[in-house]
């Protein structure tokens, strides 16, 4: 341990985030916004442009809404008011499977944004440099931490190689699948790294809507799987291929391989022109902490969780993980509030975990078989999904509608709203059970 108290130089902070990615962003910007004073720290030297994530669903919107950043993101971005569509590749059979249709609102946003999230970064960072409460420094990489009393003393490197110190009621570990908080806390991340297939994320400009693919299509095959979406808005015309090749296929030789990837996947007469504007190869992961929190430090994001990228959940799970713990940290004691910090930790805890393993995981890992898994059970599962959704228009509107949740702004009810809640699911359960039960046998006998 390097740290090994405040120094007389050191910057005092109320809360220092670690990390100025979107959900770091998303965090120093809605902590400035009730009056909390935050600093980010970020070791490189700006926001990283390459292709990550880009699907924002209406749980997310709803917070940008809150937070006054929603219209510039729907402006810069896609509104997704399609659905999504299941297909074969359009050098195999070139099918439609299924569709999903576009939900019905919750709340007051019925439809998902597609933006590149480098951009909504840009966006998140212009608006909380608007506040006095909010600071960021730049190429100031993490090195080490250490609590001490009421207090988070931190040491940081600086691109240049001058040494910084800090202190803080509060740090939060916003820094990523390799997140050095996350690290210098020894918290495991466990969990196994798919290795049956290598990663692609590329940005491409080809107009895939002029041949009928909607903003949002998965592209199920045993080989040539893929996730086809639109990127931006239409004018910059930009549009995202998630897919996988061979992991004995060398990173140096991926560039070779791609023609005729592409070949197999892009729809419309040859020879085919397009663009790549970037390709990121990666290895996906299904992965999570014991627990987020450890002290007067949380982790945030990736840097307490991974998921393969098919069903768009990263991101959005991390930017649900700041907007919980947005909810809970301004009442703690340490910062002005009335109830004890550490509780309001363990609870930020407690609940993203449970909500990441019992929902998230597993509907990432779904998502990912449905595309190329040749296994009985899984193709079985899936013939049954598609063949409801042909067959029973009500079971698509269901399929959206769970696509619709919003996150409530009360995470402490009182015992009277929690009676009432735990009713109102308990009766969606009922109808949800009763439903399908009528979807399946429609869909056996028509």
């Amino acid at each position: 341990m390097t740290v090994q108290g405040a120094k007389e130089d050191t910057e005092r902070h109320e809360v220092l985030i670690v990390g100025g990615g979107p959900v770091g962003l998303f965090m120093g910007l809605t902590l400035a916004q009730k009056g909390i004073e935050v600093l980010v720290i970020e070791a490189d030297a700006d926001i990283v442009p390459s292709p990550r994530a880009l699907m924002y669903f209406p749980i997310v919107l709803n917070e940008f809404e809150k937070l006054g950043i929603l219209d510039d993101v729907v402006k810069a971005g896609y509104k997704n008011q399609e659905g999504l569509c299941f297909r074969t590749p359009a050098g195999g059979s070139d099918k439609v499977l299924a569709k999903i249709p576009p939900g019905r609102a919750k709340g007051s946003i019925d439809y998902g944004v597609q933006l590149g999230q480098s951009t909504v970064a840009e966006i998140l960072r212009t608006h909380a440099r608007q506040s006095s409460r909010f600071s960021i420094q730049y190429n100031t990489r993490f090195v080490d931490l250490q609590e001490e009393g009421d207090l988070v003393n931190l040491e940081a490197a600086t691109v240049s190689g001058e040494t910084k110190f800090y202190s803080a009621k509060f740090v939060l570990g916003c820094d990523g699948g390799s997140s050095n908080v996350r690290k210098a806390l020894n918290i495991p991340l466990e969990g196994y790294t798919w290795d049956d297939w290598r990663f692609l994320a590329i940005n491409i400009k080809y107009d895939f809507a002029k041949y009928g693919y909607p903003a949002a299509n998965h592209v199920l095959d045993p080989e040539d799987w893929a996730v086809i979406v639109r990127a931006s808005n239409k004018k910059e015309g930009l549009w995202r291929i998630a897919t996988g090749i061979r992991p004995d296929i060398p990173v140096a030789d991926i560039e070779k391989h791609l023609p005729a990837k592409l070949e197999r996947l892009l729809p419309g007469p040859r020879p085919l022109e397009y663009e790549i504007v970037a390709c990121n190869p990666y290895w996906a992961h299904e992965r999570v902490v014991p627990k987020y929190t450890s002290g007067r430090v949380a982790l945030v994001g990736d840097a307490a969780h991974l998921n393969n990228p098919l069903t768009a959940l990263g991101l959005t799970t991390g930017l649900v993980d700041a907007a919980v713990l947005s909810r809970l940290l301004p009442d703690a004691d340490a910062l002005g509030g009335t109830k004890p910090w550490r509780g309001l930790l363990e609870k930020y805890s407690s609940m993203r975990r449970k909500d990441y393993v019992n929902n998230v995981q597993k509907f990432a890992l779904a998502g990912k078989l449905r595309l190329h898994s040749t296994d009985k059970k899984v193709v079985a599962e899936k013939e049954d999904f598609f063949n409801m959704l042909n067959k029973n228009p009500g079971f698509g509107m269901f399929v959206a509608s769970t696509m619709m949740d919003t996150l409530p702004d009360n995470l402490s009810p009182s015992p009277w709203e929690m009676l009432l809640s735990f009713l109102s699911q308990a009766a969606f359960v009922l109808r949800t059970i009763v439903s399908i039960i009528y979807w399946k046998i429609n869909a056996s006998i028509t």
